[in-house]
């Protein structure tokens, strides 16, 4: 091999996806490339024509201009460009032109084609969409770990013991002891008729004084319900709990081989969001629930490794996180007795939305009647929302920095004055009012009287409908927060911690979606909290185009599980949970899907602020 290519060939193995390709496969390409040179300010794709190669970068770097003349994005070495073309039956969209003299390698559009349909991972990474879809990471998810998918069979640990029937129920009683078995088997010629459990000694035994000489066969259950080995343990919890047994006969081929117990499935789902909800509605007391909220890291870790997409996680983690807010609420209200009036317990910010984390403070209020009277009514509602929220504490939602909780008389007011607290908000906006805006225009009732929540959001909708200036200073306030990305697509890191650089995916990636969401639902009057339903809804009152609503729903699904792993990470690691992700951390595929993300983000931000003139709001 000739020395310029031998160096060519060792630049295009040094570059994802082409490292990870078969070395024929590699050499073909080192083959096919042609080697352009452009000169500083040289237009490479013009708008309007059509594209027919895929562009490496060797030295140099590239911009890609939006229609209004703002940058879209920036390449540079090892950046490739001009596939999104492709992709359009080559039609390009934006001018890319050299902002420094610029060499590039491309490849012909039918190689691109080829490795697009017949290699999976320079699909992977060619393939926008994927950073936001959780379809590769299911197929190689270990899918039988998850809890509802489990075959009753892998839950079984020892053989079934059987017993007959003649057997006295004293001697049954030694061999439950000994074996340390909570249940047996009851044959009769060898047939099984029935089954006996511990249970059984207390309520047919004990309770019925019967002599301790007694054949087994006068307690046990003869209406014998058995259930197949390959029945989910889903199932079987069902099957359980609707004829209330803790005991289920598994069979293989009409043998029993095993006795499934309620304890068999509580081990092996403790960290089951379904299951540890309902431990959470039937706790006794606050301790109770300290003990219970402890498990919700391990249920975020189970989650992420059963493969399941982010909203389904922030689902089932904000599920988790209401029932807590919900049993704190009642153990209050039996504490300190029925309401005096009628009341609302609202939550806010990432709980409202249902995309919460591991790591999530507390955001609450209370919206009262309006025939509240401070002097009989206040000291009712200052120690009720004292309790819930310093339980709330306890349990691992750490107080709001910024004191937006219920305790703070400010946000425990009668509907009349959240009404002028809106009000005020939208019709003299300022920096503060802007800040409480974005947190309230995120309200779900969690407790109480909704109505006052319904009759404060319609009032809101028609203060905003009636003051369209409010949404240009909103639009601002959602361009506060952006993407760590700079020129050339590199990483702007801060530090965090020690020496430490990062970025923040909460505040520099999830956050801006989250307030892009906000301001589409504001403007279209839509009803949804959930950031991705937000979208959806923007997009159905034409406020969103499809590629926008795909654009940010893929980028928004793809930092929330990023973010998710990440602190799934922590927590196996023992580590403090948090938002700050080191880039060394990534693969160059995530890092570069890291990119699309951010370059999306700003995207969109741009074309808010065209959309709503920022510029001149100061």
């Amino acid at each position: 091999m000739e020395i310029e290519s031998l160096e060519i060939f060792q630049y295009l193995t040094s570059c994802d996806p082409i490292s990870k390709l078969d070395e024929k496969i590699q050499k073909q390409l080192g083959l096919s490339i042609e080697i352009v040179y452009f000169k500083r300010n040289q237009i490479i794709l013009v708008p309007g024509d059509i594209n027919q190669w895929l562009y490496l970068i060797r030295s140099g770097a590239v911009e890609r201009i939006e229609d209004d003349g703002s940058t879209a994005a920036k390449f540079a070495e090892k950046d490739f460009f001009g596939q999104a073309s492709l992709k359009r039956n080559g039609m390009i969209k934006r001018k890319v032109w050299a902002l420094e003299d610029t060499l590039v390698y491309r490849f012909p559009k039918e190689l691109f084609f080829d490795l697009l349909e017949s290699n999976p991972y320079f699909q992977f990474y060619f393939e926008r969409s994927v950073f936001a879809t959780n379809d590769s990471r299911q197929n190689y998810a270990e899918v039988s770990t998850s809890f509802n998918y489990s075959a009753v069979s892998s839950l079984l640990h020892d053989q079934p013991i059987l017993v007959d029937h003649k057997v006295n129920v004293s001697e049954c009683a030694r061999i439950m002891q000994e074996t340390g078995s909570t249940s047996l088997l009851i044959t009769q010629n060898n047939d099984v008729k029935g089954i006996v459990t511990d249970r059984a000694f207390c309520t047919r035994v004990v309770a019925d004084k019967l002599s301790y000489e007694s054949p087994v066969g006068l307690i046990m259950s003869d209406k014998l319900l058995t259930t197949d080995e390959q029945t989910t343990a889903s199932e079987a919890l069902l099957i359980m709990a609707r004829n209330n047994i803790r005991h289920l006969p598994v069979t293989a081929q009409d043998q029993v081989i095993g006795v499934l117990t309620a304890t068999d499935l509580i081990h092996r789902q403790s960290n089951n969001p379904i299951y540890l909800i309902n431990q959470i509605h039937k706790a006794k007391s606050l301790e109770r629930l300290v003990e219970y909220a402890k498990q919700l890291p391990q249920t975020l870790c189970q989650l992420v490794k059963n493969a399941h997409n982010a909203k389904d996680i922030g689902y089932s983690i904000s599920s988790i996180g209401r029932a807590i807010n919900q049993r704190i609420i009642n153990l209050a209200e039996e504490k300190f007795g029925p309401p005096p009036i009628n009341y609302a317990w609202i939550i806010a910010g990432s709980l409202a939305r249902n995309d919460q984390t591991g790591c999530s403070d507390q955001d609450n209020g209370i919206i009262l009647d309006d025939t509240y009277d401070a002097e009989n009514h206040g000291e009712y509602f200052s120690q009720l929302s004292q309790f819930v929220c310093d339980g709330l504490n306890q349990c691992g939602y750490v107080n709001c920095p910024g004191d937006v909780m219920a305790t703070n008389q400010k946000w425990c007011q009668p509907l009349r004055i959240w009404k002028e607290y809106f009000r005020q908000w939208i019709v003299t906006p300022e920096p503060k009012s802007l800040m409480y805006a974005s947190i309230f225009f995120d309200l779900r009732c969690l407790h109480g009287e909704s109505r006052f929540l319904v009759e404060l959001n319609q009032y809101v909708r028609e203060l905003v409908e009636d003051n369209r200036k409010f949404l240009n200073f909103m639009a601002a306030n959602a361009l506060h927060h952006t993407p760590p990305i700079g020129l050339f697509r590199s990483f702007v890191l801060e530090k965090h911690g020690s020496e430490e650089k990062s970025f923040n995916l909460k505040k520099r990636g999830v956050v801006p979606i989250t307030d892009l969401a906000r301001v589409y639902a504001l403007s279209c009057g839509a009803l949804p909290i959930n950031t991705q339903e937000r979208l959806q809804a923007a997009f159905q009152d034409n406020a969103l185009s499809k590629s926008g609503l795909m654009d940010l729903n893929d980028a928004f699904e793809f930092l929330s599980l990023l973010r998710l792993s990440h602190q799934a990470g922590q927590i196996e690691n023992e580590v403090a949970v948090d938002n700050y992700l080191p880039p060394e951390v990534l693969s160059s595929l995530e890092r570069r899907h890291l990119k699309d993300a951010f370059e999306i983000i700003r995207t969109y931000q741009s074309a808010l602020a065209n959309r709503y003139q920022t510029g001149i709001m100061g």
